[in-house]
């Protein structure tokens, strides 16, 4: 992480959002582009590999507990 990246981290913790991890997730979830920045800006927002990784799961888990899938849209 350069120099910008950790200043950016630590002034505005919570509202830095990492594109790459977006794309990720991105892939596999059909939520809108804003809930999934503002979830990664929750839970994503640091320069510690392993707490990003961690919160990469907590925001798979919100939004496989709240979104619904097209293909479940019939389901109860």
């Amino acid at each position: 992480m350069n120099e910008l990246d950790k200043k950016l981290n630590e002034y505005y913790g919570g509202k830095v959002v990492r594109k790459d991890l977006t794309k990720s997730i991105k892939e596999g979830a059909n939520v809108p582009s804003y809930v999934l920045e503002y979830l990664l800006g929750m839970y994503c927002a640091t320069d510690d590999e392993e707490n990003i990784e961690n919160g990469k799961t907590m925001v798979k888990h919100v939004l496989a507990d709240n979104f619904v899938r097209p293909d479940e849209d019939e389901k109860d």
